[in-house]
């Protein structure tokens, strides 16, 4: 990916400075193709040097709510802990199965980092029980406290 990055850049450089610089009379059509080939290669090196990431991960969980963005150009998901009526969790994914509406998968796979995932289905996991919120099909039991 990265070889193909510099030899669109080197291409479309090549071509650009021919087109501007050695030819007897200007061509648009040529001058501009040669731009969209130079661009091409500068965004096919950043995405290669991870300089544009696509699979940025954004997770926010706070007591009233879940907010998550699994890709750069997916759509930002914002949950109400009111509305969770279960939580499945497994090493791949969480489902939210919400009142009055279908289920939200939250796939784990699509965070870049592993340990990140992990972190992600504990916390969930941790809050679900807190909230009293079944998981995986078992309700977890209210703490009583001992004065």
């Amino acid at each position: 990916m990265l070889l193909s990055g510099i030899f669109l850049i080197g291409g479309g450089a090549y071509a650009l400075l021919r087109e501007v610089l050695w030819e007897d009379h200007f061509r648009a059509g040529w001058a501009i193709a040669s731009v969209v080939v130079l661009l091409a290669g500068l965004i096919w090196t950043a995405l290669a040097t991870d300089k544009i990431l696509l699979k940025d991960a954004y997770f926010s969980m706070t007591p009233e709510r879940i907010a998550y963005r699994v890709a750069l150009l997916g759509r930002e998901r914002v949950l109400p802990w009111q509305q969770v009526m279960k939580v499945w969790i497994t090493n791949y994914f969480v489902v939210f199965e919400m009142e009055n509406s279908k289920p939200v998968i939250l796939r784990l796979g699509s965070i870049q980092q592993e340990d990140v995932a992990r972190h992600v289905a504990g916390s969930l996991r941790l809050a679900a029980l807190e909230k009293n919120i079944p998981i995986n099909g078992v309700v977890g039991q209210p703490q009583s406290v001992v004065v």
